[in-house]
């Protein structure tokens, strides 16, 4: 009777270690998927950045060790840039603060990208070289920067400075720029002189497809974590003006 008693509480504890196996290989193949979409971000957000200074290049850094840039080619979170010199722990929505200001900022393309990195570094908790399950990864963090993307998509798009001009320009055609510099300096506009092959021209996509690439990876890091990533409505985008 006791040989059966034991060899009965043996296979209850060996089904149970092979649960926990099974249930650790999962949780550490999902982590290594996780692991891999900040490989996939730091790559979109490499390419953004080098588009957003082709075509916004008076925002842009005219030196050839950009800080900002090493530290994601790198994975490392080591670069302040000048108006957050004496600030100890900014975080990112302070850089985000400065990129979205009405007012003129100096290098304003390295400061919103500097913004997204290092949330994505935080959400990530990337300084960790390893992370062994997904349970060591937070998702209010990443449900936070998921958020927080799609509010910066929206402001990118759409945020302009004191005089009226779009922040950045990304989606713009170029007769929609003019005509829009013809607005604010108060011209009569004549729409004859815009070529009609220009105006029939769609939106430039090409930003959108980078940042939306972002948004998606996200929500799929979130997925792998049991949670759904939350999708703001335009009414909730609209009405954010500021990273608090």
């Amino acid at each position: 009777m006791l040989r059966v008693l034991a060899l009965f509480f043996l296979v209850i504890f060996l089904e149970g270690c092979a649960k926990k196996d099974v249930h650790a290989v999962f949780q550490t193949n999902g982590a290594s998927i996780v692991r891999e979409h900040t490989f996939v971000l730091q790559s979109l957000l490499l390419k953004y950045y080098k588009k957003l200074n082709v075509r916004n290049p008076s925002f842009s850094t005219k030196i050839e060790r950009i800080p900002i840039m090493y530290d994601i080619e790198n994975r490392v979170n080591n670069a302040t840039l000048p108006k957050l010199n004496t600030k100890k722990d900014a975080s990112y929505k302070d850089y985000l603060n400065i990129a979205f200001s009405k007012e003129y900022v100096k290098n304003r393309n390295d400061y919103l990208i500097a913004g997204i990195y290092k949330m994505f570094y935080w959400a990530y908790d990337m300084e960790r070289m390893h992370t062994v399950t997904t349970m060591q990864y937070d998702p209010k963090k990443l449900q936070e920067a998921n958020k927080m993307m799609q509010i910066i998509q929206y402001r990118i798009e759409h945020e302009k400075d004191m005089s009226g001009n779009y922040l950045f320009l990304t989606w713009q055609r170029s007769w929609q720029v003019d005509l829009l510099n013809s607005i604010n300096a108060n011209k009569v506009i004549d729409l004859n002189t815009y070529a009609k092959q220009d105006m029939m021209q769609p939106s430039n996509m090409n930003f959108r497809m980078i940042s939306e690439g972002m948004i998606f990876t996200l929500q799929e890091s979130l997925r792998y974590l049991g949670e759904e990533g939350t999708n703001l409505g335009t009414s909730a985008l609209s009405s954010v003006f500021m990273f608090l």
